[in-house]
C-alpha cells in the first residue's frame, strides 16, 4: 500500500462520481483503515500522503468542490429541497462555508417556495393530495412533511393550505 495504491483507488472513484476535496480525503482514509484491518498494515505513513494526493487531483482538476455544489445544489434543489437541508447537506459532504455562500448568493428569491411545491407534488400534500376527503384530516401530517424538510411554517402553511396549484410551478 503506498501513493500509487491510493491514486488509483481515488481515480477510479472520481471517475465515476462528482466529489468534494473533502470526500475524497475521507473516501481513501476509509479504504486505508479497512486494508489495515484485514492486512496488519500500518497505516500512518499512507494515511499522511492523503492530503498530497487529494491537492494532486484538485490541481489536475479532475476534483473541484465549486463544480461539485453546483451540481449537488442543483440536484437537490430540483428533489425539492428546503435551503436549510441544502446547507445541512452540502457542509456533510464537504463543501467549504465560503464555496456554499457563493452557491447560495445566486439563489433566486422564491426559490424556497418552489422548492417547497416541487416537494408537495412528489408527496400529495395540500393541493395535490388525490383524496379531497382526507387532505383536511392529513393537514397536520402534511405541515409536519414539511417542517422536517427544513420548510419554515409560513412556507409550508402557504402550501399546504393552497386551494389550486400556482402555474408556474
Amino acid at each position: 500500500m503506498d501513493v500509487a495504491w491510493l491514486e488509483q483507488h481515488a481515480l477510479r472513484y472520481v471517475a465515476r462520481w462528482e466529489s468534494s476535496a473533502a470526500g475524497v480525503a475521507s473516501l481513501l482514509e476509509r479504504k486505508v483503515r479497512e486494508r489495515c484491518e484485514r492486512t496488519d498494515e500500518s497505516a500512518e505513513r499512507v494515511l499522511a500522503t492523503i492530503p498530497s494526493v487529494v491537492d494532486a487531483l484538485v490541481e489536475r482538476g479532475y476534483v473541484d468542490d465549486r463544480r461539485y455544489a453546483d451540481g449537488l445544489f442543483e440536484r437537490l434543489r430540483r428533489h425539492g429541497t428546503s435551503m436549510a437541508r441544502i446547507r445541512a447537506t452540502m457542509l456533510g459532504k464537504g463543501v467549504g462555508e465560503e464555496i456554499l455562500q457563493e452557491v447560495l448568493a445566486e439563489v433566486e428569491p422564491n426559490a424556497e417556495i418552489t422548492a417547497a411545491w416541487k416537494l408537495a407534488q412528489r408527496r400529495g400534500l395540500g393541493p395535490h393530495c388525490k383524496d379531497e376527503s382526507r387532505r383536511a384530516k392529513d393537514r397536520e401530517r402534511h405541515l409536519g412533511i414539511l417542517a422536517r424538510q427544513g420548510f419554515d411554517l409560513e412556507t409550508a402553511l402557504g402550501v399546504v393550505d393552497a386551494e389550486t396549484i400556482p402555474e408556474s410551478r
